[in-house]
């Protein structure tokens, strides 16, 4: 509640300072031939997806964690003081994150929408029982881009093996780190689990308003409690044949040689549809078929996944699924490093229409 109170504030103060006229440092300039503002440009920045404001702000500005913007008519020059230098926990966004026209936009974009009527809900919902670092990390809003185990970050420590030095960097200069993680990687030949590279959307905290004792209680409970993450990836290919139906599962480490983790004691177990059958297939360690419960599942073992290593896994299946649109699915699972959550990588066949199968971890 406390938190719901205080980001209203500061739509409160935006409207309220506005109206003064004041001129405020870091603002867009007004006037002197710049563009027109485009609406239409401002939604597509700032939908999801592209930026992460909705994630706290609500799909159509509507609110949530952070305060809704939708109809306040709110100044430019206090939009910008707020996203360049902001008051509240909000991190602040620099120009190579979002661009002076691109905020401006974003504004107009707002100006247009009407009021809401009721204040969107939580993107991340409040978790049960938190531990003092996890409760942090809901008061800075952390969890309402990275979920309530901050599972993508916990992957991006797992790239380097990051310490809190590491994460420090990632989140007091995130605009300057996070590029600098995207180039020690090899997306094209071993795919991490986390974003690619693209526009860097999560903004740089203050130490002064996010302490660095604090930080540290929130990247203990994270790293050190919840346990660190291998960025394993996986996609699934399909090719149908004359013999049967290939299902290819690719997977790899995206983690950064000599830095990134190792998986130990690999498991990879793909879900066999009933009234399909494993005539064939390919990869080191394969296990066979076992009935797990009320499915029969393929499995594969592999003393260790390296940074950048890369191996297919593949069965061809005959048959069809007695359940309509039934495909292949499954998970890698590891032994070492452990983790109390988000301790394996799902994956799944494209379902027929084109849904499914999309890479592990994007």
């Amino acid at each position: 509640m406390r938190t719901i109170i205080a980001a209203a504030a500061v739509v409160l103060v935006l409207v309220a300072q506005g109206a003064t006229g004041v001129a405020q440092t870091g603002a867009p300039a007004a006037g002197g031939g710049a563009a027109a503002p485009d609406i239409e440009n401002g939604r597509k920045v700032f939908a999801f997806g592209n930026t992460s404001c909705s994630n706290c702000h609500g799909n159509g500005a509507i609110g949530g964690f952070g305060p809704d913007l939708a109809g306040h008519g709110i100044p430019l020059a206090r939009a910008a003081q707020a996203i360049r230098r902001p008051i509240w926990r909000m991190p602040a966004f620099d120009n190579t994150q979002v661009t002076d026209k691109e905020i401006a936009d974003m504004v107009a974009y707002w100006n247009s929408l009407p009021q809401t009527e009721k204040l969107g809900n939580w993107r991340t919902p409040f978790p049960k029982d938190p531990e003092e670092g996890q409760l942090l990390a809901v008061q800075y809003g952390c969890t309402q881009c990275h979920g309530n185990t901050l599972d993508t970050p916990r992957h991006g420590q797992g790239e380097v093996d990051g310490d809190f030095a590491w994460f420090k960097h990632q989140v007091y200069e995130h605009s300057k780190a996070q590029p600098e993680q995207w180039a020690m990687l090899d997306r094209e030949n071993a795919p991490s689990s986390t974003p690619g590279p693209g526009r860097v959307r999560m903004g740089n905290f203050d130490t002064k308003r996010l302490p660095e004792e604090t930080l540290k209680k929130i990247y203990d409970w994270a790293v050190l409690d919840l346990g660190k993450l291998v960025p394993i990836s996986a996609r699934v290919a399909v090719a149908p044949g004359t013999g049967g139906t290939t299902y290819t599962v690719d997977v790899a480490n995206g983690a950064v040689p000599n830095k990134g983790l190792t998986a130990e004691d690999v498991t990879i177990s793909m879900i066999v549809p009933a009234g399909m059958k494993v005539v064939s297939n390919t990869g080191n360690g394969y296990q066979g078929v076992k009935k797990q419960g009320n499915n029969d599942v393929a499995s594969w073992k592999v003393a260790k996944f390296v940074p950048r290593q890369r191996e297919k896994f593949s069965v061809t299946l005959s048959g069809a699924a007695t359940t309509a649109n039934e495909v292949p699915r499954g998970t890698i699972a590891w032994a070492k490093p452990t983790a109390k959550e988000d301790a394996e990588v799902n994956f799944s066949a494209p379902r027929p229409g084109g849904r499914g199968g999309a890479p592990a971890g994007d």
